[in-house]
């Protein structure tokens, strides 16, 4: 028989089937002397004998499948037990690693935002800026033009139209996204912003009115997962989600790689 814990083997076996089966062989020998026999068995009851023999057959296999279940049941629940204590050893130490890490991403996330809002005010600002001087330069362009300075009046024109492009990628910097603003490099990683649509109940008797009669029936996790695969074939179809009492709307949060 074949150990079915070996310590120092990595590559231990977990079930050892000979073992199992010896174990259990009584249970195995009627399964398989019922299935060979129900390969005799009529396939039409022509008489009290082929019902008889089929009510037996029947008879039997629930009591031969009623054992092997119970067999099944108890090994199964040497393995729950062993599944229990494995999950015991590890998800208290990987819910504090989580812990530890959604509360240092929260910390960046707020740093972040800092970030975000004041390289959005500066472009928004020097957008503004480069939207005046271009101004300041067409003025001079068409002053110069009518003084009768053709030539310098175009070079000038030139670099209002220069200014000009230089406002409009500012304003798309301005309006961008998170991504796009925030980057620093570390000596512990890239640290990043990435933006993406989640949800708020404000109204879950509202939420709940807009499903109808079954709205009183369904928990409220089922309906957190529907309007987030909601938002996500919303988002596929190119269009914005809109749901009664739930306000949608873009959040930023920090990455690290």
């Amino acid at each position: 028989m074949t150990d079915t814990y070996l310590p120092n083997s990595i590559d231990a076996p977990l079930v050892d089937p000979e073992f199992i089966a010896n174990k259990h062989k009584d249970a195995f020998v009627a399964a398989t002397d019922i299935l060979r026999a129900a390969q005799d068995w009529p396939t039409e009851v022509a008489g009290p004998a082929d019902l008889e023999t089929l009510t037996a057959g029947v008879r039997a296999i629930m009591g031969a499948a009623k054992t092997l279940d119970a067999a099944r049941d108890g090994e199964k629940r040497r393995f729950d037990s062993a599944a229990k204590e494995v999950q015991g050893l590890f998800k208290p130490r990987l819910e504090k690693l989580d812990a530890a890490k959604a509360a240092a991403l929260a910390t960046i996330t707020r740093y972040n935002r800092q970030i975000e809002e004041q390289q959005r005010r500066l472009a928004a600002e020097a957008a503004e800026r480069e939207r005046a001087e271009a101004k300041r330069r067409a003025d001079a362009a068409a002053a110069l033009e009518t003084q009768g300075h053709a030539d310098v009046a175009e070079t000038v024109m030139e670099t209002a139209v220069d200014a000009e492009r230089m406002a409009e990628k500012l304003d798309r910097q301005a309006t961008g996204s998170a991504a796009d603003l925030v980057r620093t490099h570390t000596a512990g990683g890239t640290v990043t912003s990435a933006t993406s649509m989640t949800f708020e109940v404000e109204s879950h008797i509202t939420l709940r009115g807009s499903l109808g009669t079954l709205g009183d029936y369904i928990d409220q996790p089922s309906i957190d997962k529907a309007i987030r695969a909601y938002m996500k074939a919303a988002k596929l179809a190119g269009r914005e989600p809109s749901l009664a009492g739930v306000r949608f709307f873009a959040e930023s949060k920090a990455r690290v790689r």
